[in-house]
């Protein structure tokens, strides 16, 4: 399914006209190529699509590949329009499981702008949340619910959609950095 265009609203839509059909709700499955392909339509665009690519390929190198990460904020949006300005940067939870707490450690100290929001919108122009699902189910639930809600309206209380793009996809990143290197 491609990803959606903006709607009325000049947001991904929430659903695709019933929000009773799961496979037609947000979060919207794509991957980095699409993304790319999509998105790719300023300089500035691109700069952020590229620090999303370098920060992935950081992860695949560090072995964090089991999950899926959430995109949103005004990256997925029509600021252009809205507001005659781009965005400044992309919002990313990493969602993943089955990493025991020495390998999180190890992925804190050498990379961390995983775990710092504020670093990772330094050097990778993402504000980006790490949020691990092999919590508790009470907790894990909580944190979705969280994330979820938070993403699913810009800050005009506007209801929008958000996308999700698996972890481990080296090849459709490469092709998606070869596609945004021609542009």
């Amino acid at each position: 399914m491609p990803i959606p265009n903006f709607d009325h609203n000049l947001v991904m839509p929430p659903h695709l006209g019933n929000p009773a059909i799961p496979d037609d709700v947000s979060p919207f499955k794509c991957t980095t190529l699409e993304l790319c392909d999509k998105f790719s339509t300023s300089p500035k665009r691109i700069e952020i699509l590229k620090g999303l690519l370098s920060f992935r390929s950081s992860l695949q190198t560090l072995g964090l590949v089991d999950g899926f990460q959430w995109l949103d904020g005004s990256f997925l949006e029509d600021v252009e329009t809205r507001e005659r300005r781009s965005p400044n940067d992309l919002d990313i939870v990493t969602v993943y499981w089955g990493y025991d707490a020495a390998f999180q450690n190890n992925i804190v100290h050498n990379f961390p702008e995983f775990a710092d929001s504020i670093l990772s919108k330094q050097n990778y122009l993402l504000d980006h949340y790490p949020f691990n699902a092999s919590s508790a189910p009470i907790t894990t639930v909580n944190y979705a619910r969280y994330w979820v809600q938070l993403f699913s309206h810009n800050r005009d209380a506007v209801w929008k959609g958000m996308l999700q793009i698996e972890l481990n996809t080296p090849i459709v990143d490469a092709s998606a950095l070869q596609l945004l290197n021609t542009k």
